[in-house]
């Protein structure tokens, strides 16, 4: 078995406090520790796009979301797990890039939709692909059964904090 920085803290718990239930480092840090290479990960393989995490996440969102890649920003705080404040900021940062466009909502005129621009959309199809395929190069070490393991654990893990969206409410 190879030890981690987890383990270490763990042990180092242990014989400090030798009363502390410190067995939370084991699933929780790990995450936590996993949560952030991931995000540095990330970030080093968009770069080169010119993109950091929060523009890539706005962009994919759109992408996501099919023909013609338009949302209302409502929607898009949603699928983004952002704050209406946040997601401003954010739809600005990237509409000077001119990968987003604001458009009258053809079914609402006092709403606006946030549409892909045709240079965003490429965009967005290039960063997906490289983080995609940055994705199933980290996970490479684990071999399917694993992986099958794995997610539904983390599923009932992360749906403590963000239950599945109703379907109905879509």
């Amino acid at each position: 078995m190879i030890d981690d920085v987890m383990d270490d803290f763990v042990n180092e718990w242990a014989a400090e406090w030798p009363g502390l239930d410190a067995s939370h480092l084991e699933t929780i840090g790990r995450i936590w520790r996993i949560s952030e290479h991931l995000r540095r990960e990330f970030d080093k393989g968009l770069k080169p796009l010119g993109l950091t995490w929060e523009s890539f996440d706005l962009l994919a969102s759109l992408r996501r979301s099919g023909k013609p890649y338009r949302m209302r920003p409502s929607e898009l705080n949603a699928a983004c797990l952002l704050t209406s404040g946040a997601m401003t900021n954010r739809l600005n940062q990237v509409e000077r890039l001119g990968l987003i466009e604001r458009l009258s909502d053809p079914t609402d005129r006092r709403a606006i939709q946030v549409a892909l621009t045709p240079e965003g959309l490429a965009l967005a199809e290039k960063a997906i692909d490289v983080q995609f395929s940055a994705a199933r190069e980290l996970l490479r070490s684990l071999p399917p059964s694993e992986k099958d393991t794995l997610a539904p654990i983390l599923r009932r893990i992360l749906a403590t904090f963000e239950p599945a969206r109703d379907a109905s409410a879509s």
